[in-house]
């Protein structure tokens, strides 16, 4: 049976892994940083958008209803033909319909180009959390991966563009990243 709640901490280095430390509380734009330690082999692998209810932990986060549906909008965020990163972001209804255009013209983009290019946007702060198999967001990380490690750490933050929030959950799939 699949566990829906994760445990979710403020960023501290102490609790984090040394390697993964510097990317886990990375408060700029984790797309730029792979592109920058990466040779130029990067690139973002949409795999769906779906109005979905949200999960429990999220909707307090997201301050929406349990039974509103909000937009879950999956990507990998790829080096080379390697998963280095899963990103699920939620969009609670009033922030989709105000900026729709915006959302639905990214495809195989990254948010977080438009996230960090806009200086209307205020960044909460970074949660993170160790997963394990039989936890829900585990399992999204890793329906599409080969390998299935005994761990994962995770972060997420929210966002809020001219005061409409998202939550942004960012899932480290690959230790490449780690020894930078």
């Amino acid at each position: 049976m699949i566990k829906n709640w994760t445990k979710w901490r403020p960023a501290q280095k102490r609790i984090i892994p040394a390697n993964l430390a510097s990317w886990l509380t990375e408060t700029g734009s984790l797309t730029r940083r792979l592109q920058e330690n990466d040779a130029g082999d990067f690139s973002v692998q949409f795999m769906g958008g779906h109005w979905l209810p949200s999960l429990p932990d999220e909707t307090v986060v997201l301050e929406v209803a349990h039974t509103e549906l909000v937009y879950q909008r999956e990507v990998r965020l790829m080096l080379g033909n390697t998963a280095a990163v899963y990103a699920r972001t939620l969009i609670p209804r009033t922030t989709f319909n105000a900026m729709r255009h915006r959302f639905l013209s990214l495809g195989n983009q990254s948010l977080g180009e438009m996230l960090f290019t806009d200086p209307t946007v205020v960044r909460g702060p970074i949660a993170v959390a160790c997963l394990k198999p039989g936890q829900w967001l585990y399992e999204m990380a890793v329906r599409e991966e080969k390998k299935r490690p005994d761990k994962l750490w995770a972060r997420r933050s929210s966002f809020y563009l001219n005061s409409k929030v998202l939550l942004v959950n960012e899932v480290f799939l690959t230790d490449l990243i780690c020894d930078s």
